[in-house]
């Protein structure tokens, strides 16, 4: 239950932009077909104080996903990776995740893609020591891991003479990894987890080490873009909330999943258009914000004229 709990705070940035819009629309739809906008028009309220209302409300809706990408979400996957951590002290198996770091006494173990006991991308490092392998299997036993790797090389500074390096190449190769009586492991934070601060200090530590820094830019974005989809949409929602003739949730329920649909379809190719470096993060994930939100801009300008 602790981790389900921890697990949903993750999910905000993404479905508090949905409810933002889903909201507006229906709001917008059943004030139009009870004819309550005639009443609040004849009345002398014109629709721009509508427009910048609901422009208010978005803009509150954004800051609160700011809030909770910053403050929220990192203490929640930190609380989830401590109890994820207590459960495996109890456990005899230590599961590994492709993706993550994990840390188990002076050694980092990341896995890239892992099928059951087959795995690809092993990177081992220990204090002066890295091993690489294309591919391996994992066995998993109570206290230790065992790692049969193939196809890899070992990357060794001799102690005596830090100038000289040693390379060696495998064909098969197997690394033992002993968690210990309390399987004592630790698991790095990933950068979904870390908030704007911390990576930008990562984006600047991996220019330093001349590391490649595009996932880390692609992530700080991303969580920069996110929480302003509330007003991206809530500018569509507005100009569509207005036009629609038929009152009632369903249809606005209806136009709701298909934009949703679309923003998202467009943040997922940005994403992966970022990912082929064909735009830059710091446009390619703004660019379905842009693109929605000019597309609001136009709707409102051609109703009103």
């Amino acid at each position: 239950i602790q981790i389900f709990l921890f697990c949903l705070p993750s999910t905000l940035p993404m479905t508090l932009p949905i409810a933002t819009f889903t909201g507006v629309l229906i709001g917008l739809t059943r004030l139009k077909g009870d004819r309550e906008f005639t009443a609040i028009f004849a009345s002398g309220i014109g629709f721009t104080s509508f427009f910048w209302l609901l422009i208010g409300v978005g803009l509150l809706m954004s800051l609160l996903t700011i809030g909770i990408n910053e403050s929220l979400i990192p203490w929640s996957n930190q609380r989830f990776w401590q109890v994820y951590s207590d459960i495996l002290k109890k456990s005899s198996i230590v599961p590994i995740e492709a993706g993550n770091f994990i840390k188990v006494k002076d050694m980092d173990i990341y896995i890239c893609k892992i099928q059951g006991r087959k795995l690809e991308g092993i990177y081992l490092y220990q204090k002066e020591q890295a091993v690489f392998a294309r591919k391996g299997e994992m066995m998993k036993k109570p206290s230790k891991m065992l790692f049969n790797l193939k196809d890899g090389t070992i990357h060794k500074i001799d102690k005596s003479d830090a100038s000289k390096y040693h390379l060696l190449r495998f064909d098969t190769y197997t690394v033992v990894v002993d968690f210990g009586e309390n399987n004592a492991m630790s698991i790095k934070k990933r950068i979904q987890d870390m908030t704007t601060l911390e990576l930008r200090q990562e984006v600047l530590k991996y220019k330093q080490s001349r590391i490649d820094t595009l996932p880390l830019l692609i992530e700080l974005y991303k969580k920069l873009t996110l929480p302003f989809a509330c007003i991206s949409l809530v500018l569509v929602g507005i100009s569509m909330g207005m036009s629609l003739r038929q009152k009632g949730k369903s249809m606005a329920l209806g136009m709701s999943i298909i934009l949703v649909f679309a923003y998202y379809l467009l943040l997922m190719l940005s994403q992966i258009l970022c990912e082929k470096r064909v735009l830059y993060p710091g446009f390619g994930m703004w660019l379905p914000n842009i693109i929605v939100a000019g597309t609001g801009i136009w709707l409102y300008v051609r109703r009103r004229l």
